[in-house]
């Protein structure tokens, strides 16, 4: 299970370092995509669920072939080097606008990595405030 929240740079290359907690989760390999706003990474076990609902939906054609197409095209098998760091597909930077900050936090099955200043514009509005607090009270934290 993916939990927390951690700042990181990335460098020139793209590379981030993945959180010591989450690398174990994907020590032989990950999946990673854009979701909205950005990018979701998946253990290889995880991610074989996520795409056999893609699969089961594009059966029951709930989505099209066209979007199960899209959606499996755009997923990218990333690997752990020495240092810790995955390689983010500079495509998938770009179409994010991908600054040299990035918050990766934990979403329960997988991880999500953000712009840092998307996540910050996203996370600090009244309106996500008063989710939470909703939430919280639905929740009977």
């Amino acid at each position: 299970m993916f939990v927390g929240q951690y700042e990181h740079a990335v460098d020139e290359k793209g590379r981030v370092v993945l959180p010591a907690p989450f690398r174990a989760f994907v020590a032989e390999r990950g999946y990673i995509t854009q979701l909205d706003g950005c990018l979701g990474l998946w253990s290889a076990d995880e991610f074989r669920l996520v795409a056999e609902k893609w699969k089961e939906e594009s059966a029951a054609s709930r989505i099209s072939m066209r979007v199960f197409r899209k959606l499996m095209n755009s997923v990218r098998e990333v690997k752990l080097d020495a240092a810790g760091r995955i390689t983010l597909p500079r495509e998938l930077l770009d179409q994010l606008n991908f600054q040299s900050q990035v918050v990766v936090c934990g979403l329960y099955d997988r991880v999500e990595i953000w712009p840092a200043e998307t996540y910050a514009d996203d996370l600090d509005t009244d309106e996500a405030a008063d989710e939470l607090a909703e939430a919280v009270a639905r929740l009977g934290l």
